[in-house]
């Protein structure tokens, strides 16, 4: 994911992992998305707005 954000020219792109496969998508200091709060893996729709 971190090389899809990038690709997208948005950055710095941090990935925050924590436990039993939960991880928040942090994208220019701000958490842009996290699976501990949906219970799920995002989908490319969810990021599109993201990574405009």
């Amino acid at each position: 994911m971190k090389a899809w954000f990038e690709s997208r020219g948005r950055g710095p792109v941090e990935i925050q992992v924590g436990k039993s496969g939960q991880f928040d998508i942090v994208v220019d200091g701000v958490v842009a998305y996290s699976k501990y709060q949906t219970g799920r893996f995002p989908s490319e729709p969810q990021l599109l707005p993201i990574g405009a």
